[in-house]
């Protein structure tokens, strides 16, 4: 079991589920205990629930900030019926099966004003047992302007001098949960407001924004990336989006459209922003075609913010202090840290922030690109002249309070090479 005081702190994330837990079934009302777990979890801004089987009990546990919070443990028998009042709702079979099943369902939350919500429930066998997943399945926050999401007034700088030029590819990297499709969504929302046109091809379209015309793929019908860029550049659009760059196809269609004069928006998994160029070549473009055509790559990580009513200052921990050794860095005195109160559920941290670098490459860069450089020598040049990479941007972040340094600890692979 978990020490004392993590229990304690993590009670308070479920203040209504604990209680009717507690109570016998013959001495309560009929509520479900499905319903009661969701109002908790949507009160503590989780964005997954997971149901963890073991032999003798179930563990409750709520990603919040991208973190996998350990909330109670039951009994076996409590969780059996939690996960399947859950099969019920989401209309899944009751008896386990080997394979994973997949259903959704919406839940009002019975507040008065509040919106219907939307949630996917994953359920598969594992040697203790059924284990269960429960995602929110809320569209991304949008926010007014780059800078609101991190990014510094130099990169927000770039990204405006894209939006106002004419052609070329803007490509956000990082891994899965690293907060790409927020920054997309926020740029389309700015994009919205103008007198642009825009259109987006996905696969799929999983949120609508008012104002974008979205296209969704169908290869079954013959609407495949190839042939849906081909039909959209004859709707004379100013930009376009493609969801996700994730394999030749929609590589090629990517680079069609930017090099026919539009300007091309997609996500793309990569290490760092220097890594969309291993990653473009991987998928089947030349080092001429993505020279020609890359115009602004946003890479960029996802760290908790230090909640700003009970961070405070004290002594380096010994393993911050290790790892800034390490990177041969100067050691402060002192860094910020995480407390715990009832405006973050005792956790230390609410909400998160985007750690970024945003680069333009220069006509250096591009003819380091032409004679095939890998991402040492791109990234040795980004250094060279100063520009502020990933991990320089997250210490800069801790330095200012804005998170701690144990969550750019996290991002230690991100170490220039």
């Amino acid at each position: 079991m978990a020490d004392e005081t993590t229990l304690y702190a993590n009670r308070r994330l479920l203040p209504r589920l604990l209680p009717l837990l507690e109570t016998p079934q013959t001495g309560r009302e009929e509520v479900l205990e499905a319903h009661v777990l969701l109002g908790d979890a949507l009160r503590a801004r989780a964005t997954d629930i997971h149901l963890d089987p073991h032999q003798e009990f179930l563990r409750i546990r709520l990603r919040i900030d991208g973190r996998v919070i350990e909330a109670v443990r039951i009994d076996a028998v409590t969780g059996a019926r939690l996960v399947n009042q859950f099969k019920v709702l989401a209309g899944l079979n009751p008896v386990p099966s080997l394979p994973a099943a997949d259903g959704s369902f919406s839940w009002p939350p019975g507040e008065e004003g509040s919106e219907e919500t939307f949630l996917r429930v994953t359920a598969v066998s594992c040697v203790a047992g059924e284990k269960m997943a429960i995602r929110f399945l809320s569209p991304p926050e949008t926010f007014q302007d780059t800078l609101s999401l991190g990014i510094g007034e130099q990169g927000a700088r770039g990204i405006r001098r894209w939006m106002d030029a004419t052609g070329g590819m803007l490509l956000v990297a990082g891994p899965t949960g690293s907060g790409k499709t927020t920054t997309l969504y926020t740029l389309l929302n700015q994009l919205r407001l103008t007198d642009s046109h825009v259109i987006t091809l996905e696969d799929p379209v999983e949120y609508e924004i008012p104002g974008i015309n979205q296209i969704q793929v169908d290869v079954a019908s013959g609407l495949d990336f190839v042939t849906g860029t081909r039909s959209m550049l004859r709707l004379d659009p100013d930009y376009v989006l493609i969801g996700e760059i994730r394999d030749p196809d929609s590589a090629r269609a990517a680079q069609n459209v930017s090099g026919s004069g539009r300007s091309l928006m997609g996500t793309l998994h990569s290490r760092d922003a220097v890594g969309v160029v291993s990653s473009l070549r991987h998928l089947g473009l030349g080092d001429a075609e993505i020279s020609a055509n890359l115009g602004l790559v946003v890479a960029q990580r996802l760290v908790r913010r230090l909640c700003e009513h009970c961070r405070h200052r004290g002594a380096l921990p010994a393993r911050e202090a290790e790892w800034l050794d390490a990177m041969g860095m100067s050691l402060p005195t002192e860094a910020w840290l995480p407390g715990g109160c009832d405006r973050c559920d005792g956790l230390g941290f609410r909400g998160r922030t985007g750690v970024f670098e945003v680069w333009q490459p220069t006509a250096a860069d591009h003819g380091l690109i032409l004679r095939h450089a890998d991402e040492s020598q791109l990234r040795r040049g980004l250094l060279e002249r100063g520009e502020t990479l990933m991990l320089q941007d997250g210490l800069n972040k801790a330095e200012q309070g804005i998170t701690s340094l144990g969550e750019v600890l996290r991002m230690g692979a991100l170490l220039p090479s």
